[in-house]
């Protein structure tokens, strides 16, 4: 019988700073679970230790309802695992709009088994000799005969090859002084954030992908443009302001397209249209959905840990990325 576990470490990210000690001080008693932590730039680690296998998965059940969107693994679980695994479960593929980007994550992506199913690594992108020059023209098709700055043809570049590629998700990168402004192009819209170039922009522009690939809130301090706006040719926009989760527009009716639309579907009420999952170099079935919340994921978290009993966690002789 496998032996159970009564202590583990938590990887979170971009969990708000000063909320970890309200959500450890609100333990149960009867768990009988302390916890310490640590913290570098965004990146936390938290180690449980609890008296009882029970114990521990309550409290780990716990904090997984406080910091959802921010738990992103345990145990030795990189932030760039869990990317890819973000990717491949929701059906998502990734691709650089320029070779700033580029240098952040293929570094990091580039030993993590199952990356080039979801991440071209810019050979489909902007390192390739005809689709690079055609995201180039679309993006500075948008400003005519101006010159945009560096934040805005980033964005441009971003939503570019998204388009141009076919791809979910395109990520962007411009230098800004001494800060890194990191863009995100999504159908919704795009997300941008700045970093300073003391922090380390790869893991934020990490984070910010698998929450999108999740459909997680991004971390607080992280901006959104909807679609719409973000297609405006207009002043670079203000980053750093949460608008994390996208609001619903407001839709406007069209009495006449939905009557079109009704008969259509009494016409052919046979015909179903299949959509086929995608990833690079094969087609595959849709992935199905996936929620990947409440206590079923807490569960699949600790089951990938091994036994760990007696020996109290000591979180210091972990190191963080």
């Amino acid at each position: 019988m496998a032996e159970e576990k009564t202590s583990c470490v938590l990887r979170l990210f971009g969990a708000p700073q000063g909320q970890l000690a309200g959500a450890v001080g609100q333990f149960a008693p009867q768990w009988k679970t302390q916890a310490q932590w640590k913290s570098r730039g965004g990146e936390t680690l938290l180690a449980l230790q609890a008296a009882s296998p029970s114990g521990l998965k309550k409290a780990a059940q716990s904090l997984q309802a406080q910091f959802e969107a921010d738990l992103y693994g345990a145990g030795d679980t990189s932030l760039a695992a869990a990317v890819v695994n973000a990717l491949e479960t929701h059906d998502r593929l990734l691709v650089c709009s320029d070779a700033a980007a580029g240098a952040l994550l293929e570094a990091r992506l580039e030993t993590v088994p199952g990356a080039e199913k979801v991440f071209d690594f810019g050979a489909l992108s902007y390192a390739h000799p005809k689709v690079g020059p055609q995201i180039e023209k679309r993006a500075r098709a948008r400003f005519k005969a101006e010159e945009p700055d560096a934040v805005r043809l980033a964005l441009a570049r971003a939503q570019a090859a998204r388009r141009v590629v076919g791809s979910e998700l395109a990520v962007g990168c411009a230098e800004r002084g001494s800060e890194k402004v990191l863009v995100l192009s999504s159908k919704k819209g795009c997300w941008l954030r700045t970093v300073p170039s003391s922090d380390n922009a790869a893991l934020w522009l990490l984070d910010m992908i698998r929450r999108a690939a999740c459909d997680y809130p991004q971390a607080e301090g992280t901006g959104f443009l909807p679609a719409r706006k973000a297609a405006q040719n207009g002043p670079a926009p203000e980053v750093g302001t949460n608008a994390a989760k996208p609001g619903k527009p407001r839709r406007k009716h069209h009495r006449g397209r939905w009557l079109l639309v009704l008969l259509l579907l009494a016409v052919g009420r046979s015909l179903v249209p299949v959509r086929h999952g995608r990833r690079l170099g094969k087609a595959c079935p849709a992935a199905p959905a996936h929620p990947d919340t409440g206590a079923g994921r807490v569960e699949k978290l600790l089951a990938g840990l091994p036994a760990q009993t007696g020996n109290r966690t000591d979180i210091t002789s972990i190191r963080l990325p």
